[in-house]
């Protein structure tokens, strides 16, 4: 009897799930993903269009080369998730399955913040790097504000290291004197679930004479004027105002039985969810670590896939899935001068998170452009 595999969203998790089932399993399984995009990108390849390093379509991977004949890409809009009756509605079809993968990842909401969608700009998607890079190649001087709205959102370290790019960039063009960069923050370090980072990452922005502002929640902006608004402070004048949009479970999601809040809840130890044979994973999730939560980043979506293939096949072959959810992952930042760190978690291994942050050296810029080829080659003909 043939079996359905129905895998919802084509980021880090659903390529990841959806290229290592169909290497795993034969033509008794249909195995079908399903996006609203036609491409991929790595997020960190943003930053090279930010910068003018690459074009945008140099940096995307198109779904229809997806890697494994046999794997049914589907490009539309998800409607409806019901766990109740093994039913996806999309805005064109429907989908019944015996296994689902919810992989949606995260949605952007700019205009969450009263007055960043007119007075501020976003490099967290391929269109708002795109706008950025001829504004950037443009400064001459003034106050560039990059600010964290809220928690939680994608890539933690990504705001200093668009800090420390821009930096460089303008040490180049010979104008970095000319330029000041401060970064506004909410809470009262860099990455809560990581002091020791933390730590190392204000050294680095110390370092770089790149301002650091704690506690310093931006709750709206006067584009007119170029204000921006600190809640429970004064507010603060810039010249380009960089946000981090803040981060909300996509909308079909929200209105799913298999949200929490908003965001899906999972076994943390196999990603399943309060249904038997649905698992999430990556940013769509909320997988509390003490107070906190696993960080949004590719790394960790990855690698949590790996574990619900390794789930899934278990229950297939009637076996013990004996393979745990450990929260491992590996990220490289970039901060000038041709150098990069790697940051390298592993947040259930032990007692309590391990992070660490190596480098920076130059070796990493290698082992960083091999992280991006390596899962390209894996996941696209």
């Amino acid at each position: 009897m043939v079996k359905d595999i129905l895998i919802l969203g084509a980021g880090f998790g659903g390529l990841e799930a959806s290229t290592s089932l169909r290497e795993k399993l034969d033509d008794s399984f249909n195995i079908t993903l399903i996006d609203k995009n036609e491409f991929f990108t790595i997020g960190f390849t943003k930053f090279d269009v930010m910068f003018g390093r690459r074009s945008a379509e140099e940096v995307k991977s198109y779904y229809k080369n997806i890697a494994g004949d046999g794997i049914n890409f589907v490009k539309d809009t998800i409607e409806l998730i019901d766990p109740e009756n093994n039913l996806v509605k999309t805005q064109r079809s429907e989908f019944s399955y015996d296994f689902l993968i919810i992989a949606l990842g995260a949605d952007l909401a700019p205009d969450a913040i009263p007055g960043f969608v007119k007075g501020g700009y976003e490099f967290y998607s391929l269109q708002g790097a795109q706008k950025l890079y001829p504004l950037i190649n443009n400064f001459k001087s003034g106050t560039i504000l990059i600010s964290i709205f809220n928690k939680p959102y994608k890539c933690p370290p990504a705001p200093y290291e668009a800090a420390l790019l821009l930096h460089d960039y303008f040490v180049e063009k010979g104008i970095r004197g000319n330029v000041q960069i401060n970064v506004l923050i909410p809470g009262p370090i860099p990455l809560p679930v990581a002091p020791n980072v933390s730590s190392q990452i204000e050294k680095l922005l110390e370092e770089k004479d790149i301002k650091l502002y704690k506690k310093h929640k931006v709750v709206g902006l006067d584009p007119d004027k170029k204000i921006a608004f600190v809640e429970n402070n004064d507010s603060v004048k810039y010249d380009l105002f960089l946000g981090i949009p803040v981060h909300v479970p996509p909308k079909v999601v929200r209105k799913s039985a298999v949200s929490n809040n908003g965001w899906i809840s999972v076994n943390k130890d196999n990603l399943e969810t309060k249904y038997a044979n649905v698992y999430a994973v990556g940013d769509v999730t909320n997988i509390p670590v003490g107070e906190h939560a696993v960080p949004k980043a590719g790394a960790f979506a990855e690698s949590a896939a790996q574990i619900v293939v390794i789930d899934i096949l278990a229950k297939i072959n009637n076996e013990t899935n004996h393979s745990r959810f450990e929260g491992t992952g590996i990220c490289y930042i970039e901060v000038g001068g041709g150098n990069v760190v790697e940051l390298n978690a592993n947040i259930f291994g032990g007692e309590e998170p391990i992070l660490e942050l190596n480098g920076p050296e130059q070796g990493f810029r290698k082992k960083k452009e091999l992280f991006e080829k390596d899962r390209i080659k894996k996941w696209f003909k």
